[in-house]
This record gives C-alpha cells, sequence and structure tokens, in this order.
C-alpha cells in the first residue's frame, strides 16, 4: 500500500469531519442521542461521535508514542487493528462507544472537536522526514510500517486510509432523512 502523504491525509480528514459535521448540524435535540438510528445497532448520531473521536484518540497517541520511542497502544495489542475479521475492533468499538454513552452530548461533541483540532494541528507538525520514518519496534509480521502507515491504518475505511469518517457518512445520512421526514 502506497504511503499517503501527510496534505492528503490532512485533507482527507478535514474533507470527513466537514461532510460529518454538515450532517449532524441537520439533526436536532433528540435526534442526537436516540439509540438506533446509526447502523443496523444501537448507536445513536452522539455515540457515532464519541466512536470517531475514539479512533482520532488512538491516532493521537500513537503521535506521541511513535514520537518519544514508545511502541504504539495498536502495535502493542498483536495486530488487533490489521485483523478486522477476528471481531476485536468491534469489541473494541463496543466498549469505548459504551463507556462514553454515560456523558452528555454537549461534552462529547466539545472532546471530539478538541480531539480533531489536535490531531490536525499535530500531523501538521509532524516532518515529511518523520511522517515517512520506520517503525523502531517489531511490527506485527516483521512489517517495518511508517507512522503515515501507522495512522492510516488506525483512521482507515473501506475505501482507504485516513477515511474513517466517510464509512460513517451513508448510516448518519439515513437518519438525516429519516429525521427530515417524521418532522
Amino acid at each position: 500500500m502506497a504511503i499517503v502523504d501527510r496534505l492528503e491525509a490532512l485533507a482527507r480528514l478535514r474533507e470527513g469531519q466537514e461532510r460529518l459535521d454538515a450532517l449532524l448540524a441537520r439533526l436536532k435535540g433528540k435526534e442526537l442521542i436516540r439509540p438506533g438510528t446509526i447502523g443496523s445497532g444501537d448507536w445513536s448520531a452522539k455515540d457515532l461521535i464519541g466512536h470517531i473521536a475514539t479512533w482520532e484518540e488512538l491516532a493521537l497517541g500513537s503521535i506521541r508514542d511513535f514520537g518519544s520511542h514508545r511502541t504504539p497502544w495498536p502495535e502493542r495489542q498483536g495486530g488487533v487493528f490489521s485483523a478486522p475479521t477476528t471481531g476485536k475492533i468491534s469489541a473494541f468499538n463496543a466498549r469505548t462507544v459504551g463507556q462514553k454513552r454515560g456523558l452528555g452530548l454537549r461534552e462529547v461533541k466539545a472532546a471530539a472537536r478538541r480531539t480533531h483540532r489536535e490531531l490536525l494541528s499535530s500531523i501538521e507538525s509532524i516532518s515529511d522526514e518523520d511522517w515517512k520514518a520506520k517503525a523502531f519496534y517489531p511490527t506485527p509480521n516483521n512489517r517495518r510500517r511508517t507512522l503515515a502507515a501507522l495512522l492510516g491504518a488506525i483512521l482507515a475505511a473501506n475505501t482507504g486510509a485516513f477515511r474513517h469518517n466517510f464509512d460513517h457518512l451513508p448510516d448518519l445520512e439515513a437518519h438525516v432523512r429519516s429525521s427530515s421526514r417524521s418532522r
């Protein structure tokens, strides 16, 4: 897989967030916290906001770890995040969404905004040399992963690196359409 350059990664992250924010702005009050509206599970739009923020928090932690020469947490999990068919990602998502459910909508939205801004700022401040630097730690299957590839995988989607938000847009669009019809 080709390394996505920093500017392209930033563009994808910004576009995904802008599209997510535009859809979320069309939801009002209880439409944001009603469970069972996102996907085929029990997630609300608020849960989706927290879910996206969790993965961006993982990316931020990985940037910090990489910069401090510590093995990033996702890499310490033995390839958990590079093997979606194991069910471990679904279990992780269920656990972390559940942890944020007790928080208020305003709190989840504010934390997600802060995390997103910090992620963009962190990526902007990484040199191109560090972006492409090989991992200093052993990687699953003895791959030599770069920081860019690690972040791209953490923030990945079916359509590619740094496109996590894009995977969730169809579910959110369906919820917005449904909410608009019921008003």
